[in-house]
């Protein structure tokens, strides 16, 4: 939260018990000065500085991670999607796809166990 000059000043009136005749005076002629002053200028740049993180920088900050988050998540969950859903609803053409390479693996290593038999033979 951002405590703004006025507060700050209510607060040291509030808070001080042995406030001063001069201190009422300062005050005074601080708050209702037609000039401004370091302090007010400084105040009117940090509301100005809090406006613009607030609606420009914080905008830009969630922008950049929605983006992010759509290219390290969203994308690549849509890619596979877009990729497998072909494949989704054909179990049973999966299912004989799965039993083919099985069989082929079988055959292979059975080929292989005859070689290496036939070379340990000779």
């Amino acid at each position: 939260m951002f405590l703004t000059f006025s507060m700050c000043v209510n607060w040291i009136i509030v808070k001080m018990p042995n406030r001063s005749e001069e201190l009422d005076r300062l005050l005074d002629k601080i708050i209702n000065s037609p000039h401004r002053t370091e302090a007010s200028k400084t105040l009117q740049e940090i509301e100005n500085n809090q406006s613009y993180i607030l609606n420009v920088q914080l905008k830009k900050l969630l922008r950049l991670h929605d983006d992010s988050f759509k290219n390290k998540c969203v994308s690549p969950i849509n890619y596979m999607l877009e990729k497998y859903t072909p494949y989704m609803g054909h179990t049973e053409a999966l299912q004989k796809e799965a039993e083919l390479v099985d069989r082929d693996l079988r055959i292979l290593e059975m080929t292989y166990q005859l070689i290496e038999k036939n070379r340990n033979s000779k």
